[in-house]
């Protein structure tokens, strides 16, 4: 890795790393302060869902009785805000961070430097992994301080540090997805919509699959499989293997853009 490449990219995306942080923040601030403000009524709110076929309450992250508790409330939207929302940044900025040099004109000069490829995409990816922790380790630490505060530290701690951990992981896998399809790409061109739309169309696929009970092996194609949420379960702990087929998933992807990007022609 080189250090320079690294803090240059690093500064060059700092204001969108704050602003996506803050607005997270801000979303799941929102989301927690109107279950504090109607904890007593939620019951009326949860009967309303209870009525939804079963598969729908699958679906939606949903079961009857489950926004009694802030971690089940907490259970149902965090999809929205870390897999999903954080999962669309995350691949936002992989299929930006290396393309760019195409797209702004300054491939040639990065390549003319005294720096090897191994060195360039190693930078890049580094940048990218630091500022998906960063989100991602500034939404836990909201998580546990609201849920802590609306219900108790130790019951809500653990929970939310095993659900943010397959969050991580899924966001991870999303960010290399899209460092790798820029990778593959033989000029690079702006494919952020794309992109973004890809990780909307895996969570939509995901939902439709868990409605329908014939087809629930392709589940296991799609990275939410690997993210239980069950967090109401009172045997919920960290299941390992979901992490690793997320993080093997990552390591295959991260280590064919190395080979690709080795012979890759960099048009200029």
């Amino acid at each position: 890795m080189n250090n320079n490449l690294y803090k240059k990219d690093f500064r060059k995306d700092l204001k969108v790393l704050f602003f996506i942080t803050l607005a997270m923040l801000g979303f799941l601030a929102i989301t927690l302060s109107m279950y504090s403000a109607m904890k007593d009524s939620m019951s009326a709110v949860t009967d309303l869902y209870s009525t939804m076929p079963a598969a729908f309450q699958d679906a939606l992250n949903f079961h009857e009785g489950q926004w009694n508790s802030v971690l089940g409330f907490y259970a149902t939207y965090f999809v929205y805000y870390v897999p999903m929302m954080t999962g669309a940044y995350a691949i936002y900025l992989g299929s930006s961070i290396l393309s760019r040099e195409e797209q702004q004109g300054t491939a040639e000069f990065l390549l003319t430097r005294p720096i090897t490829r191994n060195q360039i995409i190693s930078s890049k990816l580094a940048v990218l992994l630091t500022n998906i922790t960063v989100v991602n380790l500034a939404l836990w630490i909201n998580g546990v301080l609201w849920t802590g505060i609306i219900e108790d530290f130790p019951t809500t701690f653990l929970p939310l540090s095993i659900v943010h951990s397959y969050g991580l992981f899924i966001c991870y896998f999303f960010g290399v997805m899209g460092f790798f399809i820029t990778v593959l790409m033989k000029r690079a061109k702006a494919i952020i919509g794309p992109a973004i739309g890809l990780v909307m169309f895996m969570y939509m696929f995901d939902m439709v699959l868990r409605i329908s009970d014939k087809v629930q092996f392709l589940l296991y194609f799609t990275p939410y499989k690997y993210m239980n949420i069950d967090l109401l379960n009172t045997h919920y702990h960290m299941e390992w293997w979901r992490l690793l087929v997320l993080a093997v998933a990552t390591a295959l992807m991260i280590s064919l853009s190395y080979l690709i990007y080795r012979k890759k022609d960099i048009l200029l």
